[in-house]
């Protein structure tokens, strides 16, 4: 694609949501236990919590399903063979997820190319059928936990129990302890995913689904193709989506304080505020996601504001690259073969680790683009999608 043609803006929601899908998967080698408790640490585990926790997949997931709609009506206008190359595009996608996961359990990538089939089943839907159907998936999360609900947790989840679990992570877990070779193995047995695993967690793959339909419909809507005319759309999207979605989370937050509740840790709360506490979470979470990418869309639209976020659209051009390299960073960080920093390291330092790993790819993705098309991963992507080594290097003076 020219990258005159590019709608900008998606690179820059893109770019963001990044951000928190890196700072949220380094919460996850310890930084996310309760074991770290003091007031700094809290704090940057709430602000990770509010701000980030889902809002980043989510948003990543709509733009999936963006995206396709962006593919789908571009194919249809320069009479290209979609199907076919849409396939191949899913196959080389989930190799590339396949080989990601055997470093981290928590990839994305497969889970999408396998929907990405499910999308293209659906996609010539009605918008109201899959506007039903996006609600009904997105749904199964909070009923499939109430029919869950068995009554108060067992587990111990006092400060005590989770200094002693952080312990027991710290001497004995494979990314401690094991070669990159037991990585390997320890992380194969989640190939290929599964997108019925875990119907009660707020990350299922129904979950996940539901976002890319909406994504899909978005997409499908036009509306991106002409922002200046839809201003006051995405102004409403913006005001309702923050305000709505702060709310969820402040209702959420209460509910944790005063019942126990506990979307992404030990469950404490009972059936009716476990169930209250999962609703106004998943509708906060999506709500808040809207409400960012619309306050980027809108920010956009201004000279100053364009060039402020700019830098983050290099990032979301080159997201597959930044997804994968961010993988790399963090495992050699904390795994045992790299520098063994897994369940030492609490809120307040990852926060900031996160922070330079992003602020370092945001340059290098800058730096990448005066000199090639491509990233690295998506020229890759690109050329097995086409069956063909696409120009990498710029004949042209930078985008």
């Amino acid at each position: 694609m020219d990258p005159a043609s590019r709608i900008l803006e998606i690179d820059m929601i893109r770019g963001f949501a990044l951000f928190g899908v890196l700072l949220v998967n380094m919460y996850s080698f310890g930084a996310d236990s309760i074991a770290w408790n003091s007031p700094g640490d809290k704090l940057a585990f709430t602000v990770k919590h509010v701000f980030f926790d889902s809002k980043s997949w989510t948003l990543f997931s709509i733009l999936f399903g963006l995206g396709f709609a962006v593919q789908l009506l571009r194919a249809d206008k320069q009479g290209v063979r979609f199907p076919a190359l849409y396939f191949r595009r899913l196959v080389v996608l989930f190799v590339i997820g396949a080989a990601h996961a055997l470093l981290y359990d928590g990839d994305i990538l497969m889970l999408y190319a396998e929907l990405g089939v499910v999308l293209f089943l659906v996609h010539r839907r009605s918008n109201r059928q899959l506007l039903i159907a996006s609600v009904a998936l997105f749904l199964v999360f909070p009923l499939a936990h109430l029919a869950e609900f068995d009554g108060q947790s067992s587990a111990d989840g006092s400060l005590a129990a989770a200094r002693i679990e952080l312990e027991e992570d710290r001497l004995t877990h494979v990314y401690v302890t094991g070669s990159f070779v037991d990585v390997v193995t320890f992380n194969a047995d989640v190939i290929p995913e599964n997108p019925l695993a875990d119907i009660t967690w707020a990350d299922s793959g129904l979950t996940v689904l539901a976002m890319i339909l909406m994504g899909y419909l978005i997409g499908r809507s036009g509306i991106l193709g002409n922002i200046p005319a839809h201003r006051i759309l995405f102004a409403r999207v913006r005001n309702w989506g923050l305000a709505f979605g702060f709310v969820a989370i402040v209702v959420e937050r209460w509910l944790a304080a005063t019942e126990g509740y506990a979307v992404y840790q030990l469950q404490q709360a009972g059936r009716g505020a476990q169930f209250l506490g999962d609703l106004v979470f998943a509708f906060g979470t999506v709500a808040l996601a809207l409400g960012y990418a619309a306050t980027i869309i809108i920010i956009a639209q201004t000279r100053r504001g364009r060039a402020m976020l700019k830098p983050l659209a290099a990032a979301g051009r080159l997201g597959l690259t930044v997804y994968l390299t961010q993988t790399l960073i963090f495992t050699t960080l904390f795994y045992g073969y790299g520098f063994g920093q897994a369940y030492r390291i609490g809120p307040v330092a990852v926060s900031g680790l996160a922070l330079m790993i992003f602020a370092l790819q945001v340059y290098a993705c800058q730096w990448w683009l005066k000199r090639f098309r491509f990233g690295p991963a998506e020229w890759v992507w690109r050329s097995l999608t086409y069956w063909q080594w696409q120009p990498l290097r710029r004949k042209y003076g930078p985008s």
